[in-house]
């Protein structure tokens, strides 16, 4: 469908949003910009040259004393760049990495709550409406303990107490959680504990689909390839959620972190000593020392967000966000089977007390013909 007005903003900002098409866009824009974290490397890099230029010319008998060899200088930046490049290449591929992790978590999340439902539609007694519920919260709330361990680093908030996790499940998982450090074989901390909630929850998920054989009326119990392919979307759901552990876990190897701004630091903050002897201007010796700085300590930078992705910083990717479009799709799944009720006891069961929004009888939300208008095309009020 193609939208008849322009699209406004989000209310939650997914990552930096930015115009590809125009330069001066792209060129000028702040937000999420690296811009303002290398422009005081650029200043004092500036402020160098200037003074080991009015320096060197004060001298008389000692001309260019403090001058480095433009020739091995050189020999240095191929190794500098070398460095840089490969840091940035294994920061991007990080990135893309877990990016397509949470990729596979939200759509193993819809893709198991809408074939349990399909497989179970036939089924449309009191027990069969309680089977999938309890599949479709504990899928949802899978995916959101796996964000909360995701950004604990920047909430401090452990999987386990998250608003979302309530009733038997919130008493299985605590006990589990206390009953755990009885066998540790180490000390654990409060996130390393954390962890271990997503792999809880998977197992009672497990539990739940398993248990189709009690809980549905012949003939509308699940047969052994049905389960099968449920269970294996809780498989593929662990795979991603254990590549973003392990992406939390195993950072960029320290001693190519180190070497790489060491040399880069070593690199960047010697230009001015190599341009005491070029017969340039001071001005020109300004704008190559703020340009070099710029390139090589940006891309530095840029390494830095990459390394990073999640958390509340302007570049870090809103995962929590879009895990909620998930949970979203998954209200109306419920909807269309077990009817507005059903989907109202899912919706409060993953409802946030701190962040809840009420969708009042005006919105777009309860009148589709407010959304749409009559050739069929989307209107964004």
């Amino acid at each position: 469908m193609t939208s008849s007005s322009k699209h406004k903003p989000s209310l939650a900002a997914y990552t930096v949003s930015y115009d590809s098409k125009s330069h001066w866009s792209v060129l000028s824009q702040l937000h999420g910009s690296i811009w303002l974290k290398v422009l005081p490397y650029c200043i004092f890099n500036v402020l160098l040259t200037l003074l080991l230029t009015c320096f060197d010319r004060s001298l008389v008998n000692a001309k260019h004393f403090l001058e480095i060899s433009n020739q091995g200088h050189s020999f240095l930046s191929i190794v500098v760049a070398f460095l840089l490049v490969s840091r940035v290449n294994i920061a991007l591929g990080r990135y893309n990495e877990a990016r397509n992790y949470l990729g596979v978590m939200y759509r193993e999340t819809r893709e198991l709550v809408q074939t349990a439902t399909v497989f179970s539609i036939a089924a449309i007694d009191e027990s069969a409406v309680a089977w999938r519920h309890e599949v479709a919260y504990r899928s949802l709330l899978l995916l959101r303990t796996a964000m909360a361990v995701i950004n604990y680093p920047t909430t401090q908030c452990p999987a386990w107490q998250v608003p979302e996790l309530n009733g038997i499940e919130r008493d299985e998982i605590v006990q589990a959680m206390t009953q755990g450090a009885r066998w540790a074989h180490a000390e654990r901390s409060e996130w390393e504990v954390s962890m271990r909630v997503p792999v809880r929850v998977a197992y009672l998920l497990r539990k739940t689909i398993h248990s189709n054989l009690l809980r549905l009326a012949d003939p509308a119990y699940l047969q052994v390839n049905q389960e099968n392919k449920l269970l294996q979307s809780v498989d593929v759901f662990m795979g991603g959620y254990y590549g973003i552990q392990g992406f939390l876990m195993t950072p960029v190897p320290f001693p190519l972190v180190q070497m790489a701004r060491m040399f880069l630091f070593f690199y960047v903050f010697t230009v001015p000593f190599v341009l005491i002897g070029d017969s340039s201007s001071v001005i020109a010796h300004c704008c190559q020392a703020f340009v070099l700085t710029y390139g090589f300590v940006g891309l530095e930078l840029v390494a830095i967000e990459l390394d990073d992705p999640f958390g509340d910083d302007a570049n870090d990717f809103n995962n929590l966000a879009v895990a909620k479009i998930a949970f979203e799709d998954t209200y109306l799944t419920i909807l269309d089977v077990d009817g507005m009720a059903a989907a109202d006891r899912l919706r409060h069961r993953m409802e946030d007390p701190n962040l809840v929004q009420v969708v009042s009888e005006e919105s777009w939300l309860l009148k589709p013909s407010a959304t749409f208008d009559e050739s069929g095309n989307v209107r964004f009020l």
